[in-house]
Formats: C-alpha cells, structure tokens, sequence
C-alpha cells in the first residue's frame, strides 16, 4: 500500500513529538523533569497545525447555513476518537470528584482536556468571523489583531489561565502562515535545498529555545510568533511522505488522551514516572487499536447500507 500522500510526513512527526512533549511534562516520563520549560509551547504547535489546515478546509462551509460548518467542526474533529475522548472524559471526572483541586487550587486532572473544548471553541469563533468577513484582507486584518491582543493579554493573566489566551493567537499565525505563498526558487533541487536548510534552522532553533531554563513570556512568544511558524512553514513545503510517520502522527492524540486513565494510577498506587510510563504506552496502545476496530466496524456498516441501498434501487426498476 502506498503512503498516504495527502499528509505531509514532518508535520506528523511534529505532532508525535508535541504529544510526547505534553506527556513528559505532565510527568509520566521517567527522565528528569528540569529540561525543556517551555512546557506550553506544544500545545500552541498544536493549535498552530490546527489554524494551518483549518482555513482551507472550512472554506467550503463559508456560503452554507452555520448549523453546517459548527457540525463540521464538532463532529468532524471527534467522530475519530469519539471513544478515547469519552473514556478519557470520564476518568477526568472521577479524578476531579475524587480528588478536586489537589495542587494548589490548580484543577489539574481536567487540563487534559481542555486543548479539545479550547479548540471547538476557538475555531467556532474563527468560523464566525470567516463568514463576517468581506474578503480575505479584512479576515487577515481581524487576525492579525487577534494575535496582537492574545498575546498582550497572556501578559497579565496568571501562569495557570494565560494558555487561554495563547489558544486563539496560535490558530491565527497558523491561519496567516497558510496563505504565505511557497519559495519556488528556478528548479527543484535549490528549492528543496533552501527549504531543508530552513527547516533544519528553526527546528534547532525552536529546541534550544525550548530548551532554555526558567518560564519567560519573550521566550514563549519568540517560539509561537516567529521560531514555531517557521518550522511549520519550511516542514509543509518538504515533500515528505511516509507511512510510518502518518502512523506517529496518528497515534499523538491517542498518546495525549492515555493520560487520563493514568491518573487513576497516579492518585490510588503510586506517583513514580517509573511505573506509570510502560501503563500509558500501554494505555495509548490499547485505545489505538479499539478505535481501529470501532471505525472498521463503521466502515463495514456503512459498505453494506451502500449495497442494501444499491440492491433496493436495483429491485425498483425491475419492479
């Protein structure tokens, strides 16, 4: 089977390694946990890759009733991880019932979700403003300042809740830098040559900045204004295509939601991160491959609706 060449191979793999990020963060990786401070910036990468494909995607929608796109945008970034999403829902739940707002007043439990409702809700928001809008200027205008006041806003707002702001300012880069046209330099190889360069650049630019101890709000916003979009502008126009990382990429959501069931673990039996990182390789294993199953299983339903449909058409005009 060929390689889906409708992903791009470096952008999966970005999201893999967000996923991964998070995941060390929160404390369910063995390793020690004073490198990497910039523990905010994969969230942003997310919403970023997110606003990148976004415009393009929900442009269809533009001229139809409103009801349509919010569905697009709901059902159609859940429907293929509707059951992780739910056991992860329901294990956040018990957490926050069991044990509410253990760390200092912070509801850690249920910041595992709030990347997915942070994103209905902001890409709603965008949707609205793409269909008010009166051309594309005005619509880049409006999102310009919409990163000018999100992250202006992330400088008085406390640690805990300045996420929220970042969320929308993220999107909007990623919406920008979608219609930023490609370097398309006088024959391939010295545009694929100038297009790895930059790549390989940001990328080593974006880790030492990561890297860099201590939580600095001109580090956060160096790396989700300028370091981060550059990485995902030089990675979308490298003609990268695999299976292996479609694979990773796919498998980042199932990485980021194997957390929650973790936290049963982590308050009953122990908090070493050595126990708990084999229970979430584990955990993301098993929630891959049940989705697998339950969207085999939708797919076969649906193959034989078509041919029950097909076969009562058929039956019709002999009739």
């Amino acid at each position: 089977m060929a390689a889906n060449t409708n992903k791009n191979g470096l952008v999966e793999l970005i999201r893999f390694l967000c996923a991964v990020w998070v995941a060390y963060f929160h404390g369910f990786f063995p390793v020690l946990s004073d490198k990497f401070n910039g523990a905010v910036v994969p969230v942003e990468v997310f919403f970023m890759i997110s606003g990148y494909y976004f415009l393009k995607s929900i442009e269809k929608y533009k001229e139809r009733p409103l009801g349509e796109g919010i569905v697009f945008i709901f059902w159609g970034r859940t429907k293929r991880f509707i059951v992780p999403l739910i056991i992860a829902a329901l294990c956040v739940l018990y957490c926050n019932i069991a044990f509410p707002w253990e760390f200092n007043g912070f509801n850690w439990p249920f910041s595992f979700l709030w990347f997915f409702a942070a994103q209905f809700v902001f890409l709603s928001l965008f949707f609205l403003l793409i269909r008010k809008s009166k051309g594309r200027t005005a619509f880049n205008i409006a999102c310009a300042l919409i990163i000018c006041i999100s992250l202006s806003m992330h400088k008085v707002l406390t640690k805990e809740f300045d996420r929220v702001a970042r969320g929308p300012a993220a999107l909007a880069i990623g919406m920008l830098l979608s219609q930023i046209p490609k370097i398309a330099l006088k024959g391939k190889k010295w545009t694929l040559l100038i297009n790895a360069i930059g790549f390989a650049a940001s990328a080593i630019a974006f880790v030492y900045l990561a890297y860099l101890p201590g939580y600095e709000i001109w580090k956060l916003h160096l790396l989700i204004g300028l370091v981060g979009p550059a990485v995902l502008y030089f990675a979308t126009a490298l003609p990268v295509y695999s299976k292996f990382l479609n694979f990773l990429g796919e498998s980042s959501v199932f990485i980021y939601l194997a957390q929650c069931p973790i936290l049963l673990h982590h308050y009953y039996v122990s908090r070493d991160t050595r126990d708990q990182f084999p229970l979430l390789c584990i955990c993301a294993v098993a929630m891959f491959v049940l989705n697998r199953i339950i969207n085999k299983k939708k797919l076969t339903e649906k193959i034989e609706a078509a041919v029950q449909k097909r076969d009562a058409i058929n039956k019709t005009e002999i009739g």
